[in-house]
């Protein structure tokens, strides 16, 4: 009868240590596959980014400064904005898509904490906010006029982005303050990617008054990874 008790008991805590083992080994697979994604939008989404913002600035400096460049300068400089904004909205989509695909997995859902999960999805709102920002600039570029249905669809996307970046900071914020033993196995370095030049947005904040229509001006986007945030 004992022996059968120690059994059922080695059994049960067999069980549990197997469970409990394949439970945070999936957390850190998930710490290091995210780690992975953020690494791309290093390399990837952030340099036609920080090349369109720097384009931006030059050519806003122009506009103050207007004898201290050359037409052929001039024309790099708004040629480079357009170009770099185009690459932009190309590889943020795509990036949307990999970290969208990532963040629906059934084991994620089921796995991560639910900080991580709705830091998450505030992230991927702000993101998507920032990107749909920039798309509808390039539709009025393209359009050649101010329209009205592009305006509002502008502002929807600057609210959003808003909106979403507020609830994020706020949200690591007040999850870098919860007591989870599970942090310990979802952390990972920065990316060996990311480095100071890739992180390093330029910020284009007030460069030129919100109402000047000469130039569409970017807004600045914040880069943070989830997991090394939390």
């Amino acid at each position: 009868m004992m022996n059968k008790k120690l059994k059922i008991l080695f059994f049960l805590v067999s069980l549990f240590i197997l469970i409990f083992g394949a439970y945070v080994y999936k957390l850190h697979a998930f710490a290091v596959e995210g780690n992975k994604i953020f690494e791309q939008r290093c390399l990837v989404v952030n340099p036609p980014l920080i090349s369109y913002k720097n384009s931006f600035l030059k050519f806003a400096d122009y506009l103050k400064n207007p004898d201290k460049y050359s037409g052929d300068e001039v024309k790099g400089f708004f040629d480079g904005y357009i170009a770099g904004m185009r690459k932009y909205v190309e590889e943020e989509s795509k990036w949307l898509d990999a970290d969208k695909k990532y963040m629906n997995s059934w084991d994620f859902k089921l796995i991560e904490p639910w900080y991580m999960k709705q830091a998450g999805e505030y992230q991927w709102k702000l993101y998507e906010g920032y990107r749909d920002d920039t798309k509808y600039l390039l539709v009025m570029y393209d359009q050649g006029k101010l329209s009205e249905d592009i305006d509002i669809k502008q502002k929807d996307a600057r609210d959003r982005r808003d909106k979403y970046s507020q609830l994020y900071f706020d949200l690591v914020d007040k999850a870098s303050k919860i007591n989870d033993w599970r942090k310990m196995f979802g952390r990972v370095p920065i990316p060996k990617g990311c480095t100071e030049k890739n992180m390093n947005i330029p910020n284009t904040t007030g460069v030129l008054d919100n109402n000047d229509p000469t130039l569409p001006s970017p807004a600045a986007v914040p880069v943070n990874d989830v997991d090394s945030a939390i």
